[in-house]
């Protein structure tokens, strides 16, 4: 199965997490001269939390990692392989507008002159089905 392009026909990157705890994510690269954002999106919840990394058409990058006690994985599209989810900037899982699939990055460099947008960068919680 080839893997599929991140960021058309719907796919995205869905992180799953255990725990508390937070995912950062920092946008990078504007195409539109806009500075690099940085932010968290934080979960109470002491089972699962699936989040789903979005996108800007500004930017060309896009790294994230988790922050808390359990274990997090990621995923693009219906791949049936789950890739651990770096846990430092030094250490970030990384998907590019190109589609290219990045683990473990060193993304610090970008994310000194980020502006902060914590609960406001393009990740999301999907709802928990009931």
């Amino acid at each position: 199965m080839a893997t599929p392009h991140a960021f058309q026909n719907g796919v995205a990157p869905i992180v799953t997490t255990r725990g508390p705890g937070k995912i950062h994510l920092i946008s990078y690269g504007s195409n539109a001269g806009l500075e690099n954002h940085v932010g968290t999106i934080t979960t109470t919840n002491a089972g699962q939390t699936r989040f789903l990394i979005s996108h800007s058409y500004t930017f060309t990058g896009f790294a994230f990692y988790w922050d808390g006690e359990g274990e997090a994985a990621w995923t693009l599209g219906d791949m049936l392989v789950r890739q651990p989810v770096g846990r430092s900037w030094a250490e970030a899982s990384v998907v590019q507008w190109d589609g290219q699939l990045l683990a473990f990055t060193d993304v610090t460099t970008q994310v000194s002159s980020a502006v902060l947008r914590n609960d406001a960068v393009t990740c999301f919680i999907i709802p928990r089905r009931t």
